[in-house]
C-alpha cells in the first residue's frame, strides 16, 4: 500500500485517468478558498484544474444548471446514470433525481429507521446508499420510489458506520469507518465477505483501470 496523496480533501469524485479532489485553503486574511485538483494515476502528477471540470466529473453534462439549482455542490455524494440522468444525496438524507437538462424528477429525503442514508451508487437499475446511524446498506427503487432492499442494520453485525459505497460489474463495496475494513456485497446472492481491513477509519474505495484507491483518515493510497 502506497500512500500517494497527503492531503485533507472535503470531496472526492473519480475520472477518467483518476481523482479529481477538493481542498479548503486557510488565506492570510482569515477567509477559506477552494481549489480543485486533478491526480493522474497512471503518471501521479498532481494538477490545478477549473471548478468546471470537478463539476463536469460529478455532475454530468447538465453541471451548471445542477450546481446553480443546488447551491452546495461539495458536501453532496452523486451517481450519474446511463440516460445522462443525476442522483445526487446529501448527509442529511435529502435526495433528488434530476434529468439530462437539470430537472428534477424527484425530490425528497432517503431514510431508513428515521436515519438519513447517503452515497449513492447505481447497479444499472436501482441505488445503493449506506445508512451510517444503523449500521445498514439500503437498495432504493428508482422506478417504484422506495427502499425495496436493506442489508445489515438491527442486531446484525455486517457493517459499523458503513460510510461510503461503490458498485462495480462484480459488486457492491462498503467502506466501514468504525470497523476501519471494506466490505463486499455480491448483489445477486446478497452475501457479504471481508475484502480488506486497515489500521484506520476508510471513507472511500475507487477502482479505475487496474489500480485500486482508498481514502483514509490519513490520506489518499494505492492498493
Amino acid at each position: 500500500m502506497k500512500r500517494i496523496l497527503n492531503v485533507d480533501v472535503i470531496d472526492i469524485v473519480p475520472f477518467s485517468k483518476g481523482l479529481i479532489f477538493v481542498r479548503k485553503e486557510a488565506m492570510p486574511n482569515g477567509t477559506n478558498k477552494v481549489s480543485f485538483f486533478s491526480y493522474d494515476a497512471a503518471s501521479g502528477e498532481v494538477t490545478t484544474v477549473t471548478k468546471s471540470v470537478y463539476l463536469l466529473n460529478k455532475f454530468g453534462m447538465a453541471y451548471e444548471q445542477l450546481s446553480s439549482r443546488l447551491g452546495d455542490f461539495i458536501t453532496c455524494d452523486t451517481a450519474k446514470l446511463p440516460n445522462h440522468h443525476t442522483i445526487v444525496i446529501y448527509p442529511t438524507g435529502e435526495m433528488g433525481h434530476f434529468d439530462e437538462n437539470g430537472r428534477i424528477i424527484e425530490t425528497g429525503d432517503l431514510y431508513y429507521n428515521n436515519a438519513p442514508a447517503r452515497d449513492a451508487a447505481f447497479d444499472g437499475s436501482c441505488i445503493w446508499s449506506v445508512v451510517p446511524q444503523r449500521n445498514a446498506v439500503i437498495r432504493y427503487s428508482l422506478a417504484s420510489h422506495k427502499i425495496i432492499m436493506r442489508i445489515g442494520g438491527d442486531d446484525n453485525t455486517a457493517f459499523n458506520v458503513p460510510i461510503s459505497a461503490t458498485y462495480y460489474p462484480d459488486g457492491l463495496y462498503v467502506c466501514n469507518q468504525a470497523s476501519c475494513e471494506i466490505r463486499h456485497i455480491d448483489v445477486d446472492t446478497l452475501n457479504v465477505t471481508d475484502y480488506l481491513e486497515f489500521d484506520e477509519p476508510v471513507n472511500k474505495y475507487f477502482r479505475f483501470r487496474e489500480k485500486e484507491i482508498a481514502v483514509l483518515a490519513s490520506g489518499i493510497y494505492e492498493l
